[in-house]
């Protein structure tokens, strides 16, 4: 009789325990989602400056090259600083020397190779200031000095942060707008928010379309141009998954 027992209380703990693993193998009812997509784009006003001014300079020899390029950017600093820019505005961009070799000659012999007949020494500044009505005033002064390259012409935002979070807020407050949207039209209610990744959230700078490495010189004693700055598009763009369920 105990052998009976002990055989029937074995078999219903076996079947009990098969029971239970087949139901947690089973799988579950997986909630319902939704995926929407926000964006944001701010129009800042730009209240950076960003200029890069060069000069070129080609001599036989690299010593004179050198020479003439560092006394044309020297001359180009003080007329930048006597219109007004200081020493924390401006930076060495660029310093490169350059060899200029012989072209082949029509007829030459197979031995022929070139030579070096000069060089060229290239130096420019990169400017960064709050000051946005200097603009046309620097580029005048620069030429005036002897600058004959003027690039990357372009505005920006000094604290690109503090307008980056409102846009990506915004771009937030728009897809969860659009996720309850959606859920409301299919009869259901947005439960919960299951995950938030953010796209891309930058400023795009303003860029002046002035051809890179132009001479202004060739217009005689340059005036100032009329620059006018604009605004700053901040994006941000975020894909929000959420849970949906039954109204409750």
């Amino acid at each position: 009789m105990k052998k009976f027992v002990f055989t029937t209380c074995l078999l219903l703990t076996l079947i009990l325990f098969f029971v239970t693993q087949v139901s947690a193998m089973s799988p579950k009812e997986e909630p319902g989602t939704i995926s929407v997509r926000g964006d944001a784009i701010l129009s800042v006003p730009a209240d950076r400056l960003n200029l890069a001014i060069g000069v070129t300079a080609t001599a036989r020899q690299v010593e004179q090259a050198m020479e003439e390029a560092n006394q044309n950017l020297k001359d180009i600093i003080k007329a930048l600083e006597k219109v007004g820019l200081s020493k924390k505005e401006y930076q060495t961009r660029r310093f490169d020397v350059q060899p200029q070799w012989s072209s082949r000659p029509k007829s030459s012999v197979p031995e022929w190779r070139p030579e070096i007949v000069g060089f060229t020494v290239s130096t420019s500044l990169s400017i960064r200031t709050l000051k946005l009505e200097m603009a046309g005033d620097l580029i005048a002064a620069a030429v005036n000095a002897g600058a004959n390259e003027i690039g990357s012409l372009s505005f920006d935002l000094a604290d690109s942060r503090k307008y980056r979070d409102q846009a990506i807020r915004e771009a937030v407050a728009n897809a969860r707008a659009d996720a309850e949207t959606l859920a409301q039209a299919s009869g259901v209610a947005v439960l919960r928010v299951l995950s938030l990744d953010l796209d891309n959230a930058r400023p795009a700078p303003v860029r002046v379309n002035y051809e890179r490495g132009m001479v202004l010189k060739a217009m005689g004693v340059a005036e100032a141009p009329a620059i006018v700055p604009g605004d700053v598009s901040v994006r941000a763009s975020v894909t929000m998954v959420c849970v949906i369920g039954e109204k409750k």
